[in-house]
């Protein structure tokens, strides 16, 4: 209270004291509190027992005590000084008692006291009281206190400011905080006169715009007021009304000053009415919410009316008003945060949805009005730390508000959930790192619900960044969990959000840090990988900053021995690249020589899989080393020669030549390992170009260097022009050459037209030199197609010949009678025969795709005859492999594992017996090529030089569902046959005509393209990569966006291709009057129809599935890509449509082919389909619709009868899994109305089930075989539909939810009944209990409510339900008796929901004095007939009586419709399986 200063030197000479800043005192006192002044005295008063103050004293006397006591407390005894040092005269009465009294008034800042405060009171007291004039002089003294209090007066400032003691006799001046009129109100006499004339001076003041005072000096309201602090208490009911006046009357300044002083001026008391006050004064919320008023709010003392009106108008002001600033918001939501004063649940609850809806409306107008360029306040560092500190207080200091928090966010309806929730979660872990678990799990929960997608995290990093910067590490725990879970929905979740966060360098050195830790988890291959491939796009999209940690990659060397090689090739890709970074960065030199060090280590190492690694490594290493190219190779450039290594100029181009002879030389004895190193180093130099990943290219004389040695090699090793001869007995010619001279070749040489692949020769009689082995053949040529891309900017006019040249092949190769032949070769022969087809195969795919994307009209003409040629041969190959010998194994068609090791013997025959030669008849061998087109000569019978023996007719059934059998693995095609798609005419004949072959696609070669694509697209879209396998990762997956984008391109001529088959379907039904048994739709060309229509489907639900179209990155290719997918008259017609409602249109579009699917898989890829777009088209008005035509047209579905491609009735296992998913989605979301109507005709007839091979007339394809889906289905929708109306907060009667649940279990019940089935009685048991637990947990509360209302509902109710226990009781029964162990294991936990339901009940009636009512006893032991069970049988039941395979439950619908306290968790199972059988528990019933 006091300062202290040392004593003036010179009393005669005052000088000055430092001047007080009188403001600042203020902002000061109004910080502290009465509490504390109240302590403080308390304190005071311990220390000395002399000065206590009996409680009886009069208030005011006490209040005169107390300050009393502070001050001696504080000074201690003083003596005044008798001397006063005055040089001014008093000028009136007032000035002149001052004067007396001790007080120097010659002051210019401030008066000196010649004692403390108390001596001063008591002179003032004598020197009134004594003088004759008394009590009249008090009124004279009252006006020269008016006078002196004017605003133009100096001693104002004085009166109202604090003071300066100088006692005689101390060697030290004290500075005061108490002012001289402090003084005055702690005389009796005087308080009263005092008070009446500051509140007149207030009132004055008050009411003039602008108060001319003296310069220099402070404002004179806030001093005035600030006088009235002392008597809060005393005088409450006097201030607030003339406070009230004042504030009525005042200016605009002067109600600013009252609202500063509010808190300290006011009693708590008076709190309420002053915000009643405000509420009436400021209409507008932009005037009551300013920031001062605020601040001023916060601290008051406020009812839960007050509050509640505060909360109205700051929810109006947030809504309506856009000046509400960050800056002020966290003061707002800290006035929010005073309700927790009350903590009830009821002020609990609505404070929660309060904030709630303030930060979701702040939010939503802030994305609809301000850009993504223009965020300062959102991204406000202060102000959003600041604002979820007020949060973290209001969370720690009151449990209920915690726990509030987690149930609102626990139970909020899925599309209620917001970025402000996720945080809100992270914020509950930092709190109370005990509620980690719980939180996880809810997490994982919504994730796996798709509640919280990859956006929600994306607003969660745009919207919360500063506070998302402090919690992250609490993040990183999460994902860090999450990434190594199976459910592929939860793990994408967490490699997209590893993407998502860039903030700045430390978040992202974090996040590094965690990815390699989860590198090196050896528990999961699939964990490894996605940390790899993360590493790799951070490393790509922020070169810069991982270029910095670059050390910290050092241990991922020792990690590569335990990678595989898929895995290998991302972890070397990475490290190549931060040690040999684009030439603008700087490089790593300890990291360079490690890596060099080590994989020239590899390549010398005897073990194959060291070695392979090697290869891997060392090619990602030449790519990172020769990219520092920035310029095009000019057409100067296009014919100059590099001879060899030494022309190379000195540096990185030179060092990776180095590399590759250095690798070459090491593997030059395998063949395996040369093809392996041939395909790696195409792939990285396919990706590297044609995705432009890299501003830097290869060093052109590199390239140069590199396509002429490959070249060389290539044209020396496989090109021939000799004559072939006859090798073991098989004659060898010259076979499908389509080079012809015509008039775009007239100027070629004809030695050029000569020319052969050397297949036959090679495979049959092969050498020693590793280069000149077969498989080498498809590998080199791709490699040199590249490196001729690269070179001659994507043209192959060089090697142009080999598309069309001779392959010298077997004379019989398409001979007629080539299977009669197959079979009369021995054993060794015909493996040898089957890979010269592989190989065959192999080489036509490697120059299709090389050649696909040439423009030269004759080469692409040779592209389709060469498309069709493979065709042809593959069919001819399947039919082959039926005849193949034991233990033969395809020929390699990737080198990425050891073939030999991994080869196993799998879908050959048996070994026939041997027998006698037998001669052949031509005429007797059937063709069974469903493509009749041949090209090249064909082969006579008579040029062979052995008998063949008599062959019967072999028919090869054509499989339509899918294209390869399991023996049939050729070289995967590249991303260049799209090109095919797009440019080529289509036509629907089937086969080709003559003049069509090579101008037109047909249907055999568009279901190939198609089959293609797909397969690459669910590598792309749901993840399907082995890590162990050589076509996970290669160019069409590497970058998954890139293929997207590529495939976008022909998304159009795909929709075209669609519109005609489709039509054509609709006229063929339309032929036989919409009959789907008629015979005439399953003809082969129709057939062939139905399956380019389903790939079709199938492409487009596969394309916009795909879980990256929900970052903001690829928002134009989604936006082209739904564009695309529009037929060509309706893209016209767009205006630049939104994403939104893109989407929808395309919806509409393809909802209209649900007549044209013929197929169950299309039908279920065609409901995929309209899933995704449902989804891209947002949460706008047409969610509700969509979801219902979806409905309609599984509905639709459902009640057709489906057939196969050979015209029989679908069945199996993979007809059961798609039937599972059309129940799912017929019954998603719906009400309860629709599933009384379902379950009431479905009890009607499901007595038809029980005859042999009868299906139900509703739902042709379901039989009692595969009920259990319908019936599971159902039991899944009424739980789930039940939890979500719990959860919901409905105003409505709430009895009438369980009252309509009870209805349709009993429904379910009825069916169970009607239709015995294993299956079917553990699903009802199953979800039984479910409901019984949710009836325990959110019923019962309910029925409390109804048991006096209306008993006789209830008494319905019951009996309903006891329906249900008794029929659980009988079941379990049963089920022990023949010992049924799907449905025993449920026994225990099922025993104990009942007994608690039981005792519950009788509480709740005993409650309500109606127990008489309710009669427990002990159930009879019966079976489901209602007999007696004496002795328990023997035999074992299964858990199903049908012959054909149905979908398991799904695990998660406990995990996802209940909380953790409901669902019965697999490891409680178990316990309960393992159980002791002498358990009374497990005797139960």
């Amino acid at each position: 209270m006091y300062r202290k200063f040392k004593k003036r030197a010179n009393p005669v000479n005052p000088k000055p004291l430092n001047p007080i800043d009188e403001n600042a005192t203020i902002k000061i006192a109004r910080i502290s509190s009465v509490d504390k002044t109240d302590d403080a005295i308390e304190s005071f008063s311990r220390e000395s027992e002399e000065e206590k103050i009996p409680a009886s004293q009069e208030q005011t006397q006490r209040f005169l005590s107390q300050h009393s006591i502070a001050l001696a407390a504080t000074l201690g005894r003083t003596q005044s000084s008798s001397k006063i040092n005055c040089s001014r005269q008093p000028n009136t009465f007032f000035e002149m008692v001052l004067l007396n009294a001790g007080v120097q008034l010659d002051h210019e800042d401030t008066f000196v006291l010649s004692c403390d405060h108390i001596a001063i009171v008591a002179k003032l007291r004598d020197i009134l009281v004594r003088s004759p004039k008394y009590p009249d002089n008090i009124e004279t003294f009252k006006t020269g206190l008016n006078a002196a209090l004017a605003p133009k007066s100096k001693l104002a400032q004085k009166l109202l400011s604090g003071c300066t003691i100088d006692t005689a006799g101390e060697e030290q001046a004290y500075q005061s905080q108490n002012s001289m009129f402090i003084n005055f109100l702690m005389i009796d006499f005087l308080r009263e006169p005092c008070l009446e004339v500051l509140f007149n001076k207030i009132e004055e003041i008050a009411k003039q715009e602008r108060v001319q005072t003296v310069p220099g000096c402070l404002p004179l309201l806030p001093l005035m007021l600030a006088q009235l602090r002392y008597l809060t208490l005393s005088h409450s009911d006097q201030i607030y009304s003339h406070i009230e006046r004042v504030f009525n009357i005042g200016h605009d300044s002067a109600k600013m000053d009252i609202i500063n002083n509010a808190e300290f001026v006011l009693d708590a008391s008076k709190h309420d009415d002053f915000v009643d006050l405000l509420i009436i004064n400021y209409a507008s919320s932009k005037d009551l919410f300013h920031l001062s008023t605020v601040q001023m709010l916060s601290n008051l003392s406020l009812n839960a009316r007050s509050q509640g009106k505060l909360r109205e108008r700051i929810l109006d002001f947030i809504k309506e008003d856009s000046s509400c600033t960050s800056l002020l918001l966290p003061h707002l939501i800290r006035l929010l945060l005073n309700s927790l004063n009350q903590d009830t649940d009821d002020i609990v609850r609505e404070l929660v949805s309060t904030l709630r809806e303030v930060f979701n409306w702040r939010h939503r107008a802030q994305d609809e009005t301000v850009t993504d360029m223009a965020r300062p306040a959102v991204n406000e560092k202060e102000s959003q730390l600041e604002l979820f500190g007020f949060l973290q207080q209001g969370l720690r200091r009151s449990k209920r508000f915690y726990q509030m928090w987690q149930r609102t966010i626990a139970g909020l309806p899925g599309s209620e959930f917001r970025s402000f929730d996720f945080i809100i979660l992270l914020l509950l872990i930092h709190i109370n790192e005990d509620n980690t678990l719980y939180i996880q799990n809810l997490l994982r929960r919504r994730i796996k619900l798709e509640h919280i997608t990859v956006q929600i995290l994306d607003e969660v990093k745009t919207q919360y960044a500063h506070i998302l910067e402090q919690h992250i590490s609490i993040l990183m725990h999460i994902l860090n969990d999450f990434v190594r879970e199976k459910n592929r929905v939860v793990a994408d979740f967490a490699k997209s959000a590893f993407i998502l966060f860039k903030l700045c360098n430390s978040i992202q050195k974090n996040i590094l840090k965690k990815l390699l830790e989860l590198t090196f988890d050896k528990s999961a291959q699939h964990v490894t990988t996605m940390s790899l491939v993360l590493m790799r796009e951070l490393q790509r999209k922020n070169s810069k900053h991982v270029q910095n940690c670059a050390m910290l990659l050092l241990p991922l060397l020792d990690r590569l021995s335990d990678l595989t090689l898929p895995q290998t090739r991302l972890a070397m890709d990475l490290l190549c690249h931060v040690a040999f970074p684009e030439p603008k960065l700087p490089e790593c030199a300890p990291l360079q020589d490690q890596i060099e060090m080590m994989v020239k280590k590899q390549q010398i190492n005897r073990t194959d899989y060291v070695k392979r690694q090697g290869i891997v490594g060392c090619v990602q290493l030449i790519d990172a080393v020769a990219r520092i190219e920035t310029m095009l190779l000019e057409n100067d450039d296009m014919h100059t020669s590099v001879e060899s290594i030494t022309s190379l100029p000195d540096g990185r181009s030179k060092q990776a030549a180095n590399l590759i002879m250095l690798t070459q030389s090491a593997i030059r004895n395998s063949p395996e390992l040369l093809a392996l190193f041939y395909d790696e180093l195409a792939s990285v130099l396919t990706v590297r170009y044609y995705n432009a990943e890299s501003a830097y290219m290869l060093d052109n004389k590199f390239l140069i260097w590199l396509c002429e040695l490959m070249t060389y090699r290539f044209q020396q090793s496989f090109v021939s022009e000799h004559q072939p001869s006859a090798i073991k007995g098989i004659e060898l010619e010259y076979q499908k050459n389509i080079n012809e001279l015509d008039e775009t070749n007239v100027n070629t040489e004809s030695e050029v037209l000569s020319i052969g692949i050397n297949i036959s020769e090679l495979v049959l009689s092969p050498n020693n030199n590793a280069c000149d082995s077969i498989y080498v053949l498809a590998p080199l040529f791709n490699l040199v197609s590249v490196l001729h891309n690269q070179r001659y900017q994507c043209s192959l006019e060089v090697v142009n010949a080999l598309l069309g040249c001779a392959i010298i092949l077997p004379s019989f190769f398409d001979d007629a009678n080539y299977m009669a032949i197959f079979d009369n070769y021995d054993e060794e022969l015909q493996k040898q025969i089957l890979h010269i087809y592989f190989h065959t195969v192999n080489w036509i795919r490697v120059t299709i795709c090389a050649f696909a994307s040439q423009k030269h009209d004759a080469t692409r003409k040779r592209v389709l005859m060469r498309l069709g040629d493979l065709i042809c041969i593959e069919q001819r190959l399947k039919l082959l492999l039926t005849h193949a010998p034991v233990g033969f194994v395809p020929a390699p068609c990737q080198f990425l594992n050891n073939p030999k090791q991994a080869a196993a013997p799998q879908g050959v025959r048996e070994k026939r017996p041997p027998g006698k030669s037998r001669t052949i008849n031509s005429e007797s061998i059937k063709e069974t090529e469903d493509n009749p087109q041949h090209f090249g000569n064909l082969s006579k019978v008579g040029d062979l030089t052995i008998k063949l023996g008599s062959c019967k007719p072999v028919k090869c059934k054509i499989d339509f569902e899918s294209l390869y059998g399991p023996m049939e693995r050729y070289r995967q095609l590249d991303v260049g046959i799209i090109v095919l798609l797009k440019e080529e005419p289509f036509t629907l004949n089937y086969p080709l005509e003559a003049e069509e072959v090579g101008t037109h696609l047909g249907l055999l070669e568009l279901r190939f393209i198609l089959t293609d694509l797909v397969h690459k697209l669910e590598t792309v879209v749901n993840g399907h990569q082995d890590v162990g396998d050589s076509d996970s990762l290669r160019s069409h997956v590497a970058k998954p966006e890139h293929f997207m984008c590529d495939l976008q391109e022909c998304l159009g001529e795909i929709s075209v291709r669609l519109i005609t088959l489709a039509d054509h379907i609709e006229e063929q039904l339309e032929k036989v009057n919409n009959v789907h048994s008629n015979l005439e739709l399953f003809k082969d060309k129709f057939n062939y129809v139905k399956t380019c229509f389903g790939l079709c489907i199938h492409l487009f639900a596969l394309y916009f599935s795909w879980n990256e179209w929900t970052d903001k990155s690829q928002a134009q290719l989604l936006e082209s890509s739904l564009r695309n997918a529009l037929p060509p008259a309706k893209r016209k017609s767009l205006k630049k449509p939104s994403q939104a409602s893109l989407a929808t249109q395309v919806f509409d579009y393809f909802i209209k082919y649900e007549k044209t699917v013929l197929s169950l898989g299309t039908a279920v890829q065609l409901q995929r389909l309209l899933r995704s777009l449902s989804k891209l088209s947002g949460a706008g008005k047409n969610v509700a619709k969509q979801a219902e035509e979806i409905r309609k047209l599984c509905t639709i579905m459902l009640k057709r009868k489906w057939y196969h491609y050979s015209s029989s009735l679908e069945k199996g296992s993979q007809c059961n899994i798609h039937l599972d998913e059309l129940v799912k989605g017929f019954l998603k979301d719906s009400p309860y109305d629709r599933q009384k109507d379902i379950l009431s005709d479905l009890r009607e007839e499901c007595g038809l089930l029980n005859k042999k091979d009868k299906a139900l007339d509703s739902f042709p394809n379901i039989k009692k075989a595969n009920f259990p889906l319908l019936f599971r289905g159902l039991c899944e929708i009424l739980i789930a539909t039940l939890n979500n109306q719990c959860t919901a907060d409905t105003g409505n009667d709430r009895f009438q939810l369980w009252e309509a649940t009870i209805g349709l279990l009993n429904g379910l019940l009825d069916v169970v009944k009607k239709v015995e089935q294993p299956r079917n009685f553990a699903l009802f048991l199953k979800h039984s209990q479910l409901f019984l637990k949710l009836l325990l947990q959110h019923g019962l509360p309910v029925l409390e409510t109804i048991v006096r209302d209306s008993p006789e509902r209830l008494v319905k109710f019951l009996r309903e339900l006891q329906n249900v226990t008794k029929f659980l009781h009988n079941l379990c029964c049963h089920s022990k008796s023949i010992k049924n162990t799907a449905i025993i294991c449920y026994i225990p936990s099922l025993r104990e929901t009942l007994e608690t339901l039981v005792f519950r009940v009788k509480a709740l009636l005993a409650a309500n004095k109606c127990h008489a009512a309710f009669h427990i006893s002990i159930l009879d032991n019966k079976d489901l007939h209602g007999d007696a069970i004496v002795t328990p049988a023997g035999s074992f039941a299964n858990e199903t009586n049908s012959d054909e395979e149905i979908p398991a439950d799904d695990d998660s619908v406990d995990e996802t419709i209940l909380d953790e306290d409901i669902s019965v968790s697999s490891s409680t199972r178990r316990s309960l399986e393992n159980r002791s059988k002498s358990s009374s528990r497990s005797k139960c019933f």
